[in-house]
């Protein structure tokens, strides 16, 4: 046992991946997002009334313990267009006598909103506060997550499944045996990238049926725009995956590496959240990521109806993204 322990430490490497970079993300996102005072909410109101805004605003400053609320004007439908986003999750419209609060009640983050708008204005407001939930497909919170769980299956099905395999076989020796035989270098990984295109269409597949039997969540935009998300999704990932796997041939460092894109990234890409609540200079690089790239083209096909040209942009970001790791790794692959 102590010989394990003296082979395990002497490895400045392994010893990096195993406690350094652990610590690393967890100082990095902690300095980065670890907000001083309480985020500011937003709220969009249905009004172009600047008075109305106001009015709403000096309420909400007035109450006593009260958390930050920002009111934008908003017509209902670009009202909807954002809460669909994620950039807000509750809209106020006015009725008579009444102020409804629209917004999922399943989502914690809206039911907060709206609790503390409650808090805010009914002690001091006329018209009260009432709540409207919605429970129209494309407006809730489920149809914002499914899309976003989708790209992240594509995401863990192309580093883990083939990045892994790939360092799997330099370790065990197999790959040497490969450049033995008459088969091209860039076919035999293509032919990885292949493999998991199969699997992963399967797995986003019965993810989609699934949320579609139990929650009624439909594709509202192009079948061909999903389709092409989907194999850029492929194509960007699988790049990733043959350039994690092109030198390293310790396990220790293989799970590093494939740990350096995948936690970020499902922190930050916005899957389970809008990415929009990080400060601004943060939200400027995370639209770039990969991860964000296509779970924001999915999410614009199945809840608002995108089609290919309004998409188009996030598609082909995504196989220059991967083409470019995949010329890369297989240029300094070891295959010994």
């Amino acid at each position: 046992m102590l010989m394990q322990f003296r082979e395990f430490f002497r490895e400045p490497a392994i010893l990096f991946w195993s406690f350094g970079f652990p610590i690393a993300i967890a100082a990095a996102l902690g300095f980065a997002f670890t907000a001083q005072e309480e985020p500011t909410r937003t709220v969009a109101v249905i009004t172009q009334d600047a008075q109305t805004i106001d009015s709403l605003q000096q309420l909400v400053q007035s109450a006593p313990d009260t958390t930050r609320i920002r009111f934008i004007p908003a017509t209902e439908d670009s009202a909807i267009l954002q809460l669909k986003r994620g950039q807000i999750n509750l809209y106020l419209s006015q009725n008579q006598t009444q102020w409804q609060a629209h917004y999922d009640p399943q989502n914690t983050e809206a039911r907060l909103t709206y609790l503390l708008l409650q808090q805010s204005l009914e002690p001091a407001s006329s018209p009260m506060l009432t709540q409207q939930r919605i429970t129209t497909p494309g407006q809730r919170y489920i149809d914002f997550l499914i899309p976003g769980l989708i790209a992240l299956g594509i995401m863990n099905s192309l580093l883990w499944g083939m990045g892994w395999s790939l360092i799997e076989m330099r370790i065990k020796k197999l790959l040497r045996r490969i450049i033995a035989t008459p088969l091209a270098r860039s076919t035999f990984l293509l032919s990885y990238l292949f493999t998991r295109t199969i699997l992963a269409l399967l797995e986003a597949l019965i993810v989609f049926l699934f949320s579609y039997l139990l929650f009624g969540v439909t594709i509202q935009g192009s079948g061909l725009a999903a389709l092409l998300a989907f194999l850029g999704g492929i194509v960007a990932f699988g790049g990733v995956s043959v350039l994690i796997s092109s030198r390293t041939d310790r396990t220790h460092i293989g799970n590093g590496l494939i740990n350096v894109f995948v936690l970020p990234m499902t922190i930050l890409s916005g899957i389970f959240f809008s990415y929009r609540s990080f400060p601004e200079w943060a939200v400027a690089v995370i639209e770039k990521l990969p991860l964000t790239l296509l779970a924001d083209a999915l999410r614009e096909i199945f809840i608002e109806g995108a089609t290919l040209p309004d998409v188009l942009p996030q598609i082909v970001g995504l196989f220059a993204f991967g083409i470019t790791f995949f010329l890369i790794g297989l240029r300094i692959y070891k295959w010994y």
